[in-house]
């Protein structure tokens, strides 16, 4: 204070307002570090989710290439056999088989990780087979050896 009674200009208001002042200021860093923290946390976890999903669907799709590759050598003498076919699908058990003129077409559920898809085989009498992955997959029915299932139905 002056002498005449007035508080000189530009005077600061007081510890408790100081102190006041600084907590305030800590607190809004403190909550914008937290913010970015978690927006971190869940952007990471976001962009692993996604590279998991992809990771999956390339061992899914790698999968199915290799059963193809494995069909394909055993139709290589252009008769694709039940016991070729099973050989092929190690241990696998086909959805659904059905055999006509000209072609055989196996369906298979492949996997891969987490995901699951089945896909459609058709083995030609050139020695070729080729792959298409289904929107669903049949319901597998239990058949006999040496039965056909009609012809298969569901794809893309």
């Amino acid at each position: 204070m002056t002498s005449d009674g007035q508080q000189p200009v530009g005077r600061s208001f007081g510890p408790v307002a100081r102190t006041a002042g600084c907590l305030l200021m800590a607190v809004t860093v403190f909550v914008l570090l937290a913010g970015a923290l978690v927006t971190w946390f869940f952007f990471s976890w976001h962009l692993g989710a996604q590279s998991r999903d992809h990771d999956s669907q390339a061992v899914l799709a790698d999968s199915a290439e290799r059963l193809r590759v494995r069909l394909e050598d055993a139709d290589a003498d252009g008769a694709l056999t039940d016991r070729e076919i099973a050989e092929a699908l190690e241990h696998r058990s086909p959805r659904s088989l059905a055999r006509d003129e000209g072609r055989t077409v196996v369906v298979v559920q492949v996997a891969g990780y987490d995901q699951a898809r089945c896909y459609s085989y058709t083995a030609l009498p050139t020695g070729t087979v080729t792959s298409e992955p289904l929107t669903t997959c049949p319901s597998q029915s239990p058949r006999a050896p040496g039965s056909v299932n009609p012809p298969v139905k569901g794809r893309q």
